[in-house]
């Protein structure tokens, strides 16, 4: 089976490519991304190329059974300041992953996989708990909606070529040393925002790989939702084995992250406070029984995990 992979330089990128390596039924890997990529050490199988998206065409993806598209201009990302130029930034998120889906379909590729977020979900105040794959989206922000557009271009996709397999992975905030900084601030810190404290989930950046390798090793179509268990509010998450931390009114901080976020990418985009009022629980019963997939890091060691592991000096955006 071989297998693209673009976006394979990002944060989920580095964890996801080692485990398509070590797959005995994956014999070649091409990671695609626009700036270097690092290979796994004595992973011969991948094939690691440096190549813009907007310059892929279909002879690249000759061979290849499997795309799994990761590339997303996420939380600030590669953009610099064109992070603010909303039209720029759709274009990267969804003309690209249209442009990317057709060269793959004319290249003869075959199944198709997209991570797409629970942010599609909102999260509203009156989301229902669980929510289910078949709960309607509701996207908040403009990174959510993005994630429902390319959603509904591969739908359409698959509708157009019913020899064509789809998958959909919705995963919640990913977790890890390889996360944003900006996540990994808020797990490793005590502040957390005032409310009734909502439930959320969070999933461990090993688990989401893999997820997807199940989903490319069984050739699994549908839509996915994934999280590890249990949903904690985000005070439950700063004051897991402490003894104080401290809450922050959200107004002042949906007042000040967009600030924060103009003046570093680091910030992250600052849509991603929109749903600080709303629950996000999701119900991942699907993902167990059809990829038999189950996460094996709790939310509690997740916490402990991050706050005992050094960020990478260099992570990629």
């Amino acid at each position: 089976m071989q297998v693209a992979v673009t976006g394979a330089a990002g944060r989920l990128g580095q964890v996801l490519l080692p485990a398509l390596a070590r797959d005995p039924a994956i014999t070649r890997v091409l990671a695609l991304d626009r700036r270097p990529i690092v290979p796994p050490s004595a992973a011969a199988s991948v094939d690691a190329r440096e190549l813009a998206l907007e310059d892929l065409r279909p002879a690249t993806l000759a061979g290849t059974g499997t795309l799994v598209h990761l590339a997303f201009q996420l939380m600030g990302g590669h953009g610099g300041p064109r992070r603010h130029d909303r039209d720029w930034v759709r274009e990267q998120n969804v003309s690209l992953a249209r442009q990317v889906f057709e060269n793959a379909r004319a290249a003869g590729v075959r199944h198709l996989v997209f991570l797409s977020s629970a942010a599609v979900y909102g999260p509203w105040p009156d989301s229902p708990r669980p929510l289910r794959e078949d709960h309607p989206p509701r996207p908040r922000f403009p990174y959510a909606h993005d994630k429902v557009a390319v959603e509904e271009a591969l739908h359409a996709l698959g509708t157009r070529h019913p020899d064509l397999r789809v998958t959909i992975l919705r995963p919640p905030a990913i977790v890890g040393p390889h996360a944003h900084p900006l996540l990994q601030r808020i797990a490793r810190g005590r502040l957390y925002p005032t409310g009734p404290g909502h439930p959320v989930q969070i999933l461990w950046e090993d688990d989401a790989a893999d997820a997807i390798v199940r989903a490319v090793t069984g050739v699994v179509p549908g839509v996915f939702n994934l999280a590890t268990a249990p949903a904690w509010s985000l005070r439950a998450m700063a004051r897991h084995r402490r003894r104080w931390a401290l809450p922050v009114p959200l107004p002042l901080i949906r007042a000040l992250h967009p600030l924060a976020w103009r003046l570093s990418a680091a910030a992250g985009d600052p849509g991603w406070v929109q749903g600080l009022d709303g629950p996000l629980e999701l119900d991942c019963s699907r993902a167990h029984t059809q990829l038999g997939w189950t996460p094996r890091v709790s939310t509690p060691e997740c916490l402990e995990r991050l706050r005992s592991t050094r960020t990478p000096t260099t992570p990629a955006p």
